[in-house]
């Protein structure tokens, strides 16, 4: 999977409290757990990366798709109240996942 970190939509004021130390324990842990598997970006922070794998966000909101079926998939959200859906990445054969900045 190819992930495009700028895509990722993030909550009004998380960038600052995260700045601020206000990141879980478990966002470590979770790094701890699969890190080896990601490769990121040079350009990507270490906040960026507490962030990415916040447990309250990491992928229990994330949706993969067809190409071919992405504008039913994005109508769905929108008749169901999700606007603020967003095309983050892509999935391709291959292991792990890579984060782009």
């Amino acid at each position: 999977m190819h992930l495009h970190w700028p895509a990722v939509p993030l909550l009004p004021g998380v960038r600052t409290l995260a700045e601020q130390g206000f990141v879980t324990g478990a966002s470590g842990r979770n790094w701890a757990a699969y890190g080896a598997d990601v490769s990121l970006s040079h350009g990507l922070s270490e906040l960026d990366r507490a962030l990415l794998t916040d447990p309250q966000t990491a992928g229990g909101l994330l949706v993969s798709c067809a190409p071919a079926a992405l504008s039913d998939v994005q109508a769905v959200f929108a008749r169901h109240g999700f606007a603020q859906h967003a095309v983050v990445g892509r999935v391709e054969a291959g292991q792990g996942l890579h984060v782009h900045g």
